[in-house]
Protein backbone atom coordinates (compact mmCIF):
# COMPACT_ATOMS: atom_id res chain seq x y z
CA UNK A 1 0.00 0.00 0.00
CA UNK A 2 1.53 3.41 -1.12
CA UNK A 3 1.64 5.88 1.55
CA UNK A 4 -0.68 8.15 0.00
CA UNK A 5 -3.07 5.32 -0.21
CA UNK A 6 -2.33 4.68 4.08
CA UNK A 7 -3.16 8.85 4.10
CA UNK A 8 -6.59 8.67 2.36
CA UNK A 9 -7.44 5.58 4.57
CA UNK A 10 -7.06 7.19 7.47
CA UNK A 11 -8.53 10.35 6.05
CA UNK A 12 -11.30 8.58 5.61
CA UNK A 13 -11.49 7.09 8.98
CA UNK A 14 -11.50 9.98 10.63
CA UNK A 15 -13.95 11.64 8.24
CA UNK A 16 -16.40 8.19 9.35
CA UNK A 17 -15.68 8.71 13.34
CA UNK A 18 -16.41 12.32 13.19
CA UNK A 19 -18.98 12.17 11.55
CA UNK A 20 -20.72 8.38 13.60
CA UNK A 21 -21.32 7.43 10.25
CA UNK A 22 -22.34 3.90 11.21
CA UNK A 23 -21.87 0.90 8.52
CA UNK A 24 -19.89 2.73 6.33
CA UNK A 25 -16.34 1.85 5.53
CA UNK A 26 -13.30 3.99 3.86
CA UNK A 27 -14.10 1.96 0.63
CA UNK A 28 -17.58 3.22 0.60
CA UNK A 29 -16.14 6.75 0.62
CA UNK A 30 -14.86 7.95 -3.35
CA UNK A 31 -11.64 9.82 -3.00
CA UNK A 32 -12.95 12.99 -5.14
CA UNK A 33 -16.72 12.97 -3.20
CA UNK A 34 -17.01 16.67 -2.39
CA UNK A 35 -17.19 17.36 1.15
CA UNK A 36 -19.58 19.98 0.63
CA UNK A 37 -22.38 19.69 -1.32
CA UNK A 38 -24.75 22.04 -3.12
CA UNK A 39 -28.87 22.06 -2.89
CA UNK A 40 -28.88 19.77 -5.45
CA UNK A 41 -25.84 17.17 -4.30
CA UNK A 42 -25.20 17.56 -0.49
CA UNK A 43 -21.63 16.82 0.34
CA UNK A 44 -20.05 14.54 2.74
CA UNK A 45 -19.89 16.92 5.16
CA UNK A 46 -22.91 18.97 6.78
CA UNK A 47 -21.83 20.28 9.94
CA UNK A 48 -18.67 22.87 9.73
CA UNK A 49 -17.57 22.50 12.87
CA UNK A 50 -17.05 18.83 11.78
CA UNK A 51 -14.22 20.39 10.33
CA UNK A 52 -12.65 21.60 13.07
CA UNK A 53 -12.46 18.27 15.08
CA UNK A 54 -11.58 16.20 11.62
CA UNK A 55 -8.68 18.79 11.19
CA UNK A 56 -7.94 18.58 14.88
CA UNK A 57 -7.74 14.53 14.79
CA UNK A 58 -6.12 14.71 11.35
CA UNK A 59 -3.41 17.00 13.34
CA UNK A 60 -3.06 14.48 16.08
CA UNK A 61 -2.65 11.73 13.66
CA UNK A 62 0.26 13.58 11.44
CA UNK A 63 2.17 16.01 13.52
CA UNK A 64 0.58 18.91 11.43
CA UNK A 65 -0.67 21.96 13.02
CA UNK A 66 -4.50 22.23 12.58
CA UNK A 67 -4.07 25.46 10.86
CA UNK A 68 -2.56 24.43 8.35
CA UNK A 69 -6.05 22.85 6.74
CA UNK A 70 -7.23 25.40 4.71
CA UNK A 71 -10.65 25.50 2.31
CA UNK A 72 -8.10 23.91 -0.76
CA UNK A 73 -7.25 21.27 1.50
CA UNK A 74 -11.06 20.55 2.31
CA UNK A 75 -12.54 19.76 -1.00
CA UNK A 76 -12.37 16.35 -0.94
CA UNK A 77 -9.98 13.26 0.12
CA UNK A 78 -7.44 13.29 -2.71
CA UNK A 79 -7.28 17.60 -1.68
CA UNK A 80 -6.30 16.19 1.98
CA UNK A 81 -4.57 13.71 1.49
CA UNK A 82 -2.50 15.48 -1.00
CA UNK A 83 -1.61 18.66 1.25
CA UNK A 84 -1.20 16.07 4.53
CA UNK A 85 1.22 14.18 2.56
CA UNK A 86 3.15 17.63 1.07
CA UNK A 87 3.52 18.10 4.72
CA UNK A 88 4.91 15.61 6.23
CA UNK A 89 7.55 15.41 3.02
CA UNK A 90 8.64 19.43 3.38
CA UNK A 91 9.08 18.40 7.40
CA UNK A 92 11.87 15.66 6.23
CA UNK A 93 13.56 17.76 3.90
Amino acid sequence: MSEITKIQQTVKQVIIDVLELENTTPDDIANDAPFFGTDDEPGIIQDSLAILEISTRLGEEFGIVPTEFNEESFQNVDSLSQMIQRNLLSEVV
